[in-house]
């Protein structure tokens, strides 16, 4: 992820659950660009995430094409806007759009 002052930060996922269509049960930590990982200390970062508490994310067909997302973060909402993890993942969700609208003008 690159933070507003461009500075870039590397993210591994570790995966314990994964229900098709359901939900993703992870844990997301920081690392290095191998997936080595660091603590968010050497980074400079202040880090409230409880150890070992997972994210989820919960998918809800709607009907229509459209899915609702729900995500439940391991770390404060106040806390993840300041640490840039909201922003990290909006990020992402970007880049998975990216990838679906390419998979729906292919299909």
């Amino acid at each position: 992820m690159k933070a507003p002052d461009g500075q870039e930060f590397w993210n591994a996922v570790e995966y314990h659950e994964i229900v098709s269509y359901e939900k993703i049960v992870s844990l997301m930590y920081f690392s290095d660009p191998e997936g080595n990982k660091v603590d968010p200390a050497q980074l400079g970062i202040e880090h409230e995430a409880i150890d070992g508490a997972y994210d989820v994310a919960i998918f809800e067909d709607l009907g229509n094409g459209q899915t609702k997302l729900t995500f439940i973060g391991n770390e404060p909402m106040e806390s993840a806007k300041n640490s840039g993890q909201l922003e990290g993942w909006n990020q992402i969700l970007d880049k998975v759009a990216e990838v679906v609208a390419g998979l729906a003008q292919a299909g």
